[in-house]
């Protein structure tokens, strides 16, 4: 999964760690790249984070091992999800009300205004332009 090279350094600074654990609670979902050498980039709130690629996989590794997310790897890019169990590390660890949710678990909002096309003479309730039976 991860390979050992001489530049990397798997010690995780606390100013990335929570970086990397803020954004991941507030999309509830986090991709990076497979690349080591590389940096994952992230805006969160105007702010540019931006941290090495070997620092984020060792973070998701640890939270895998835990069983406090899913994990999806796809055309050379991991896909980390926060499961319920997930959830409830993070709001402990960064100090979140019980209400705070991850994007991913946000309800979306109903619009109220919402009307129907009002149906015009002729037409039928299925099929009014055409349809299986109106060519035969």
């Amino acid at each position: 999964f991860i390979q050992t090279h001489p530049k990397m350094t798997t010690i995780v600074p606390k100013t990335s760690r929570d970086n990397v654990y803020r954004f991941f609670f507030t999309e509830g979902v986090l991709n990076c790249p497979k690349n080591p050498l590389g940096k994952w980039r992230a805006v969160l709130g105007g702010k540019h984070i931006e941290v090495p690629c070997i620092q984020v996989m060792y973070l998701m590794k640890q939270l895998k091992s835990k069983g406090l997310l899913k994990e999806q790897f796809a055309w050379r890019h991991f896909y980390w999800f926060l499961n319920d169990a997930g959830v409830a590390f993070m709001r402990k660890y960064l100090f979140l009300a019980e209400n705070v949710v991850p994007n991913t678990q946000r309800k979306p909002e109903k619009e109220e205004n919402f009307e129907r096309r009002p149906q015009r003479e002729g037409e039928e309730r299925r099929g009014g332009r055409g349809g299986r039976g109106a060519g035969r």
